[in-house]
């Protein structure tokens, strides 16, 4: 088979990693990560997690049955195996390629490590009616800033599956929404439409914004996305401004940067992104 082009190899997803747990939204989290998976033709890995750290098995969980560690981790090894069981029957139904892991880890650090080898994670938002065992942070605040790849929010509502809905992607020149971009090219090829936002631009007829705009749109071009830009003043804050502006385009992803700020009690995350992450209706890709 002859190599693929330079650029449909700079746009494609090779690996995509998902979440796996008992929680009431992974099915709707996994059938979403499933057809990412099945319409760029992504290899999709599933790790549930045994909800401990490593350094308890550092060579993987062992536990003698009836001993009394086995006691007390058996439940969780059994609640991971149940989950992954139920992972591989959508996996399967969508007919998509898959692996399935179970890791002995957090869920935290475990899918922080495991997003070394993927292109693309999948997870939940956070849901404060439903608080699993191994949740010791915020999950998405902790990978978007920890993991090495982009993330996929997918929102408590449990949206139906991707299926090349429009996107709108936030930009404001930052290496965080240039990184955000770059990592959604697999799917802004695949969408049904790109609309590129700036809330509360520069002066709209200043040559600097629109040289930088017209270079934006050319990369684009040459990644075979067609796109139109999109230029609004701000009327609440970025975060909601640029939810507001999804739902009034009809846009069912929406990809933007995200900045980290100080690190007291736990990791946390700019305004916009934090607004973004506690009130979307839809998946966002996030990119720190």
């Amino acid at each position: 088979m002859p190599p693929r082009p330079a650029t449909e190899r700079a746009a494609m997803l090779a690996t995509i990693l998902v979440h796996v747990d008992g929680s009431a939204h992974a099915p709707a989290r996994i059938r979403y990560a499933a057809a990412l998976a099945h319409a760029t033709g992504a290899h999709l890995v599933g790790a549930a997690m045994l909800g401990v750290s490593r350094s308890i098995f550092p060579n993987g969980y062992h536990e003698k049955p009836g001993s009394l560690g086995a006691s007390y981790f058996e439940p969780l090894a059994d609640n991971a195996r149940r989950a992954l069981a139920a992972f591989e029957n959508i996996a399967q139904a969508m007919g998509v390629r898959y692996e399935a892991r179970f890791v002995c880890d957090r869920a935290d650090d475990g899918l922080a490590r495991l997003a070394r080898f993927a292109d693309l994670v999948v997870i939940s938002q956070d849901d404060p009616a439903e608080a699993m065992p191994d949740m010791a942070v915020r999950l998405p605040e902790y990978l978007v800033l920890n993991c090495a790849r982009p993330v996929v929010v997918v929102p408590r509502t449990d949206p139906a599956p991707w299926h090349g809905a429009k996107v709108l992607v936030a930009w404001d020149g930052g290496k965080e929404a240039s990184f955000a971009l770059s990592a959604s090219l697999p799917l802004l090829r695949r969408s049904a439409g790109v609309v590129v936002a700036a809330i509360c631009p520069a002066d709209p007829a200043d040559e600097a914004v629109q040289a930088e705009q017209a270079d934006l749109m050319h990369f684009l071009a040459r990644h075979y996305v067609n796109a139109r830009m999109v230029m609004r003043d701000a009327w609440r804050d970025p975060g909601h401004d640029l939810l507001a502006l999804a739902t009034e385009l009809d846009c069912g992803l929406l990809v933007m940067g995200c900045f980290g700020h100080t690190r007291l009690r736990e990791l946390c995350l700019g305004g916009a992104s934090r607004t973004v992450l506690a009130d979307a209706g839809i998946p966002v890709l996030l990119a720190h």
